[in-house]
């Protein structure tokens, strides 16, 4: 009988021999025992959990292409499971992120110092309650094997949906919704983050559409502190705000800062609403601020044609969510919208006011 078999994990010389080293400490230290709970949600009530890379390759069969969901500036992002027998419940899906030194920009950071921040971050009680932030179950913080796992059953990320017919018109207004309350949270005037590392590919969605914020590796502000050199290097190209701004993050910017990533939402909401993303592999060409730069009339609507049908769909609701979109890519910062004014503007639209239940209201 045929044995299937796990192909070996394949990544460069340096990061296998450290692997060894490290699955053989983990061999021969005390086994970890789980705390018993009703579910695993009341786990992110707890420290979270050092993981091995023994542990993180089992819950992906591998790091198997089958479970790639995609790529961020710095990592790759993957569907897992924790097996059943680890916990005292059934099997559970969980969405991993492990950096990824292939990646042409994962030199520029320190990947162990990325990975802390994050786990600092999202421990906080405040992130930890947000509906539109991932919940972190566990991580690993060694030397070329920084990862985080995170509670989630992933559907996919927006830049994988958004061009598809997978998402309805009130699941894209959901989207654009949950984003914005999650930029609200983060941008507020008493302890600013700047995101700045906003980009379709970093917006997952849970199976019911719920949109979570995941990537934090250029955020600054907050407990995190001043923006850095080599943060403020780093570009997210065709969501990066073409304006320049102010070095040292938002409590030294002043709160206006934030409104970079202003910008930034503004293409996601583009891209959802009209069905286009930025193709990496032909950025100028697919820049969706540009495009609507050049296609937008006032008292006109850029929804894609195929949504208009949809049920919830109203014209008056397409033509204020595209001037919404055009108020956040426009170059003087002060005409842009705050992330509070988004919200407001996305909570008072007729979709979210008669499919409230649909839409997360």
């Amino acid at each position: 009988m045929e044995v299937e078999t796990r192909e070996s994990f394949i990544y460069h010389k340096a990061f296998l021999e450290h692997r060894e080293q490290v699955i053989q400490r983990d061999r021969l230290a005390p086994p970890r025992v789980l705390p018993v709970h009703k579910s695993l949600p009341s786990i992110g009530s707890h420290k979270p959990l050092l993981y091995s890379m023994e542990e993180l390759a089992d819950m992906t069969d591998n790091f198997n292409e089958k479970n790639l969901i995609g790529e961020t500036l710095f990592s790759k992002l993957y569907r897992g499971t924790i097996r059943h027998g680890w916990l005292p419940f059934e099997d559970w899906v969980v969405t991993v992120k492990i950096w990824d030194y292939t990646l042409p920009t994962s030199c520029y950071l320190n990947a162990n110092e990325i990975t802390n921040e994050e786990v600092m971050f999202l421990t906080q009680p405040s992130a930890k309650q947000h509906p539109n932030v991932v919940n972190l179950l566990g991580y690993s913080n060694r030397r070329f094997l920084e990862a985080v796992v995170y509670d989630l059953n992933p559907l996919d990320t927006v830049h994988n949906l958004a061009t598809t017919g997978s998402l309805t018109w009130l699941q894209r207004i959901k989207v654009a919704l949950g984003f914005a309350r999650a930029l609200e949270f983060l941008h507020d005037p008493k302890k600013p983050y700047l995101v700045r590392n906003i980009n379709a590919a970093h917006i997952i969605l849970d199976q019911d559409c719920n949109p979570k914020i995941f990537d934090f590796s250029t955020m600054s502000g907050g407990i995190l502190g001043k923006l850095t050199r080599l943060k403020e290097q780093l570009l997210t190209v065709g969501y990066d705000d073409p304006e320049d701004f102010p070095l040292g993050g938002p409590e030294e910017g002043g709160f206006e800062v934030t409104y970079h990533d202003v910008f930034s939402y503004g293409v996601v909401l583009l891209g959802l609403i009209t069905k286009r993303i930025v193709d990496k592999e032909d950025t100028l060409k697919t820049l969706v601020y540009r495009w609507a730069w050049k296609h937008y009339r006032p008292n006109r609507y850029l929804v894609h044609e195929s949504l208009v049908e949809d049920p919830g769909f109203y014209a008056s609701d397409g033509i204020m969510i595209t001037e919404l979109a055009m108020r956040c890519i426009q170059i003087e910062l002060d005409k842009r919208p705050s992330m509070k004014d988004v919200v407001k503007r996305l909570e008072g639209s007729q979709a979210v006011q008669l499919y409230g239940n649909v839409v997360g209201m």
